[in-house]
């Protein structure tokens, strides 16, 4: 690939990640929102919960389009060869798919581990923030740690989670 063309793909992947883990982070903000004025639950806690379910949000989007793992067994089109010699070579299809699930529970696993490193770097500063700030500032508090933990992930993700 040429450099134009790496930078070019390099300029997408970014925005990709930027809008998988904007999605993710919707997700974990109202949830965590949610938690906290509808329950007891301290923003301390209820950010924990809503980490979790992000966190499903955050796996999916970046295995299949910011980091895109390929399953050639299903992602070919119906017209090109690529998917004309897999009806020739149906034997593999077993092997492919044997092989698409352990790169995809690989992925999970490290990006779980990635997630999770990132989580406790935000809960720390989330948790001091509240310390310093009060309870009162939770939403600004974690829109600033988020963005700063933002960075480190997609650098893990990257080079480590989804590296093919």
């Amino acid at each position: 690939m040429n450099k134009a063309a790496e930078t070019k793909s390099n300029s997408m992947q970014a925005l990709r990640f930027l809008a998988v883990g904007a999605s993710a982070a919707l997700v974990h903000f109202l949830v965590l929102v949610s938690i906290v004025n509808i329950t007891t639950i301290t923003p301390a806690w209820a950010n924990v919960g809503a980490f979790l379910i992000a966190f499903v949000v955050s796996f999916f989007g970046h295995f299949y389009l910011t980091f895109r793992q390929a399953n050639t067994s299903h992602e070919t089109s119906q017209n090109s060869p690529t998917f004309k010699s897999n009806i020739i070579k149906n034997d593999n299809t077993k092997s492919d798919s044997k092989n698409y699930r352990s790169k995809q529970l690989s992925a999970l696993i490290k990006w779980f581990s990635s997630s999770t490193a990132g989580f406790i770097a935000n809960q720390s500063l989330f948790v001091l923030g509240l310390h310093w700030f009060g309870e009162q500032y939770y939403m600004m508090i974690w829109l600033l740690v988020t963005g700063v933990i933002t960075v480190m992930t997609f650098a893990l993700g990257k080079f480590w989670a989804f590296k093919s």
